[in-house]
């Protein structure tokens, strides 16, 4: 008798999933405060329509999914951090940090092996079996919670509960390379136009979560009670980082915490860690690494240079420093 391979089993499972979700799709009423944008033949994904809803762009996999209700209905509790940022602006390498922080696991393994996006689930789609994320109902106290919303969209709660929030931002240049290389590289966008179309899409405010600068500046008006660091930073002294996010969250930390901490969270170190370097997402069909690399790709700053010349960047930071 024949034998089905695991890697049959997950094909025919993420078949069934597509299958799915197409049913989803055909059926769905589309409410009128989401107004759907042009549609662009460079995402090869047929399924998938970008749509702006209350000022920021999501997908119809949002709306199927019933993501607004979801965010109504989430109850933020005191003991709650959250990790905010506007997507490939260095969300991993952060919550990573405030994971370890807050579990005092400094070193390699126990825990830290685990997918991050289990052990710090994002609240902006429910829980998702085929990504592991775990429903942040289900998590006990505290809950390390992920979000790419914008500051307006968090749900109230997460406001007046106490809640600790932290945004990490990074030189719009060096988003936009990496969102674009996400883009190419994630099976339900699945983008295939080039560097330059995707830089006019991000300025128009037309990729998921945009539109950038309002993204930006919305937690950086808050800063006064929203802990923002840089990709920068990070790079630069990653232990001063590490000691601000620790004192912010009121759990200190000692100096050879701190050493341990950003010897594991080194881009390398974190590019081998099972629990942070998403590879488990090729075998499950949600990424196809090759030509774009893998989810972290390379971890540099100042990459744009590759992609822009020194005019065209220059011209790119102006727009995106330009308060709206």
């Amino acid at each position: 008798m024949a034998t089905v391979s695991a890697t049959d089993e997950e094909t025919a499972r993420r078949e069934q999933h597509a299958k799915a979700m197409a049913a989803k799709l055909a059926q769905m009423k589309v409410p009128d405060d989401w107004k759907i944008l042009p549609a662009d033949p460079n995402y090869k994904n047929p399924l998938v329509r970008h749509f702006r809803h209350r000022g920021t762009v999501l997908t119809n996999y949002h709306l199927v999914n019933g993501c607004v209700e979801h965010w109504a209905r989430f109850q933020a509790r005191p003991t709650d951090i959250f990790v905010a940022s506007f997507p490939k602006s260095g969300t991993t390498w952060l919550q990573e940090i405030v994971w370890r922080i807050v579990h005092g696991e400094t070193g390699a393994g126990g825990k830290a092996d685990t997918p991050l996006e289990y052990r710090f689930p994002l609240l902006d789609m429910p829980s998702a079996v085929n990504m592991e994320m775990r429903s942040v109902h289900e998590m006990d106290d505290p809950r390390l919670i992920k979000t790419h919303l914008m500051y307006d969209l968090l749900p109230p709660s997460v406001h007046t509960s106490g809640a600790k929030v932290l945004y990490v931002t990074r030189d719009p240049r060096d988003v936009c390379v990496s969102y674009y290389h996400f883009s190419r590289m994630v099976n339900y966008e699945k983008y295939r136009g080039t560097f330059p179309e995707l830089r006019d899409r991000f300025v128009r405010g037309e990729v998921m979560h945009a539109p950038y600068r309002e993204h930006v500046q919305g937690y950086l008006r808050h800063s006064d009670t929203v802990l923002c660091v840089t990709y920068e930073q990070l790079h630069a002294d990653r232990a001063s980082v590490v000691r601000r996010v620790a004192a912010f969250l009121g759990r200190p930390v000692t100096d050879d915490q701190v050493e341990s901490i950003v010897r594991h969270t080194s881009f390398g170190a974190m590019k081998e860690n099972p629990g942070t370097n998403f590879r488990h997402w090729e075998k499950k069909g949600l990424v196809t690494a090759g030509q774009e690399g893998t989810f972290m790709r390379k971890g540099q700053v100042g990459d744009w240079r590759n992609y822009f010349t020194e005019e065209e960047g220059d011209a790119f930071l102006k727009w995106a420093n330009e308060p709206v």
